[in-house]
């Protein structure tokens, strides 16, 4: 099919500023075969409704592949609520560069249906293995294709950033807790230096745990407090940063290499604070601060992130990337 000239609207000049819902409106309305598009996409989704898995587990009693996410994401074993949130931020990313968006469609590109048969062969595959993770990367691959059949290969290469984000959807937990070791034996490793060298506090390591040489506490750094879910959090936290903030990709790669100092440190700070509150008001407050000091150093590392950002700061604006 031939190219087509892009038919969503452009930006109005300077006035009163527009209500979110004409915007939406008027971009909408724009889009050439939304319709089309939106036609495939309840096909590719039905496929995942009712055939979606073949193992039922996580309480779900049905072929639905969305039902097991749903579950999987609110499993307290699998550490993967963030699940529930990446399809609304995938949408806001999608709606901030709408512009770019816009200007990337030119038609229909039939080779996009490699990509889409691609993902149809790995969803054959995961269902048929009864391994649904790879019906989850399936799903968001096969999305991306439409995308790609519908408007064109620009429109692919505009929004792969936003969509490459599906892959904070896909549950890792258990999975995945191999790789949180080493972040946990570091964080215990410098708990432990800074208690004991710098505090003086009599803290012995034996693992991934601290205990006091009187046995009076002991404490465990399990993968929850300190692997995946602080490495999945920050990670996505700093990939959205860095991608809306600059366009040179070395400041983006060296935002995004700030991660895992960041989780070590955001750790560090929370394991060395439970141990001066346990040595200073009792197993009562140290306790306090393990169920919310989380908060604080999360805080802590958007700090650090901001200061870095402010000393890579681009001397344009940042433009489409």
């Amino acid at each position: 099919m031939d190219a087509v000239e892009n038919q969503v609207p452009a930006p109005p000049p300077a006035g009163p500023q527009r209500s979110f819902w004409t915007e939406f409106r008027d971009y909408w309305r724009g889009v050439p075969d939304k319709w089309l598009f939106l036609t495939l996409l309840a096909g590719w989704c039905a496929l995942f409704q009712f055939a979606g898995i073949s193992s039922f587990n996580f309480e779900t009693t049905r072929p639905s592949l969305f039902e097991w996410l749903y579950h999987a994401w609110n499993a307290p074993a699998l550490d993967s609520s963030q699940g529930n949130l990446i399809p609304f931020v995938v949408a806001v990313l999608l709606w901030i560069r709408r512009r770019e968006l816009a200007a990337s469609i030119r038609g229909v590109w039939w080779p996009g249906l490699a990509v889409v048969g691609l993902a149809l062969l790995t969803h054959i595959l995961g269902f048929l293995a009864q391994q649904q993770r790879l019906s989850v990367v399936a799903l968001f691959l096969g999305l991306y294709g439409l995308a790609g059949v519908v408007w064109g290969w620009r429109t692919m290469k505009a929004s792969f950033f936003p969509l490459v984000l599906f892959a904070f959807c896909m549950p890792l937990g258990t999975f995945a807790e191999d790789l949180t070791l080493p972040l946990r034996l570091l964080a215990t490793s410098v708990t432990r230096m800074i208690c004991h060298g710098l505090l003086g506090i009599g803290v012995i390591q034996e693992g991934t745990k601290l205990l006091d040489p009187l046995g009076q506490y002991q404490y465990d750094v399990a993968a929850a407090c300190s692997g995946i879910h602080s490495f999945v959090a920050l990670l996505a936290v700093t990939m959205i940063f860095s991608w809306l903030a600059y366009r040179s990709f070395w400041r983006r790669g060296l935002i995004l290499a700030l991660t895992l100092p960041l989780v070590v440190l955001c750790n560090v700070v929370r394991l060395v604070a439970i141990i001066l509150a346990r040595q200073a008001f009792g197993d009562e407050a140290a306790n306090f601060v393990h169920e919310w000091f989380g908060f604080v150093t999360y805080l802590v590392a958007i700090g650090c992130l901001l200061g870095v950002a402010r000393w890579l700061k681009e001397e344009h604006s940042p433009g489409n990337a």
